[in-house]
């Protein structure tokens, strides 16, 4: 799964001056998207190097969870001051690793969960980590902010959109109820789409649902699940409806969010006329429809 392009300069100093607090947990969800590869996390201090689990990171601190047995325990304990290293590992797009090293020293140790067994401690760093580490965990976390900020913010389609978009068409597939229906998507945003199809609005309404979408760069299709919320037949068609269909936030995913992101971001000074533009299209367009006797969606 490609990450986004890298940002320049600019744009990795705004990531790192608004989230240098932001705390990411890792999950497994997270840890697949970032392409961490969690069996070469280590911790090294005092000429040795022991595995580890991050169980969470900022820009200025690093929780990590080890034995109560292991040899870095064993160090720190005999120098609490001592400088440790934090040693990262992500997947490159070539399936190459990328490691380095976070300097900094241990400022908090306590057992992980209540247990006797495992303990957590807190490496704050004593520098500003990698621009990599920034970048990753930058574009990560810029995307679930807008993802949350921004969720009814409204792409409308038309083609310069979808080539923008690296969409590979506006026509798709909806699936309502377990019946797949040909449609066109009209709008998209983080929280939900609005698509073209035929159909009878009030059979619609409440119903499950799920969009197929299939961008081309990078070459991946979602099904993203959701809900028809509205439904409304085309003026002078009633055998054609505008459908209103809000995702379910937990399932949409990562790799969709960062597209949206990706776009919003890029087109933020002018996607207000693009907008305009895409939405007068549509207009004309659906005049067209309802003057001829045979739908068309």
């Amino acid at each position: 799964m490609a990450l986004p392009a890298l940002p320049n300069s600019q744009e990795i100093s705004r990531y790192y001056d608004i989230y240098r607090d932001k705390e990411i947990t890792f999950t497994k969800e997270t840890l697949h998207y970032l392409r961490i590869d969690p069996r070469q996390i280590f911790i090294k201090c005092a000429g040795g190097q022991w595995p580890c689990i991050i169980n969470s990171t900022s820009f200025q601190f690093a929780k990590i969870i080890l034995g109560v047995g292991s040899g870095a325990i064993t160090q720190i304990k005999k120098n609490p001051n001592m400088p440790v290293q934090v040693r990262y590992c992500f997947i490159q797009d070539d399936n190459t690793p990328l490691s380095f090293f976070v300097t900094g020293h241990v400022s908090q140790i306590s057992p992980y969960r209540g247990t006797n067994e495992l303990v957590i401690l807190t490496v704050s760093f004593t520098q500003q980590p990698p621009d990599d580490l920034i970048i990753r965990m930058g574009q990560f976390i810029d995307t679930n902010e807008n993802f949350l900020n921004r969720r009814d913010e409204r792409i409308i389609i038309n083609k310069e959109i979808v080539r923008r978009l690296n969409l590979e068409k506006e026509e798709t597939i909806i699936d309502i109820s377990g019946v797949p229906r040909r449609c066109i998507l009209r709008d998209i945003s983080f929280g939900g789409c609005k698509v073209m199809c035929m159909g009878v609005p009030k059979f619609l309404i409440g119903k499950n649902a799920s969009l197929k979408l299939n961008f081309i760069d990078p070459v991946v299709t979602f099904n993203i699940p959701g809900e028809v919320k509205n439904a409304e037949s085309l003026e002078g068609r009633k055998d054609i409806v505008i459908v209103c269909i809000a995702f379910n936030p937990p399932q949409v995913p990562m790799q969709f969010k960062v597209l949206i992101n990706q776009f919003l971001t890029q087109n933020k000074k002018t996607l207000l006329e693009m907008n305009k533009i895409a939405l007068q299209q549509q207009i004309l367009q659906q005049s067209a429809m309802t003057a001829k006797k045979q739908p068309q969606a």
